[in-house]
């Protein structure tokens, strides 16, 4: 019995994480997000469009959320909003990627050091204006 209640408490922290995660995106989303993602506007991959973010979650993850933080096409850095942690965008773009066929987890601590040395990496390759 011990063993039971253990394995669905974790179901349910896991669960309730899970949610939370995807509700911290979707809010992120809907606050900056969707002035650009819902009409498409200046190339970018609308929301729910499977066919165009396709291209995009192959990608993979880190790539995709380095190179959107840093900036990419016409998308400036951090969607436009100086003050977006890492954090809050990640949720934002996997919230928008899960919702048009991608299957994206939170990043692991692991991926949050490959993408903030990515940024860097990116940051300093910039030419001064």
């Amino acid at each position: 019995m011990l063993r039971q209640t253990i394995i669905f408490s974790f179901f349910v922290l896991t669960l309730i994480i899970s949610l939370t995660s995807y509700a911290g995106g979707e809010s992120t989303y809907k606050s900056i997000c969707i002035a650009c993602h819902a009409s498409g506007m200046n190339g970018a991959p609308k929301f729910q469009n499977n066919l165009a973010w396709a291209p995009i979650i192959k990608e993979g993850k880190v790539h995709v959320i380095t190179e959107a933080y840093n900036g990419v096409r016409k998308m400036p850095a951090k969607g436009g909003r100086p003050d977006l942690t890492l954090e809050d965008f990640s949720e934002a773009l996997i919230y928008m990627v899960n919702s048009s066929g991608g299957n994206w987890s939170k990043p692991t601590e692991q991926e949050y050091i490959q993408i903030r040395n990515n940024i860097l990496k990116l940051s300093s390759k910039r030419k001064p204006a």
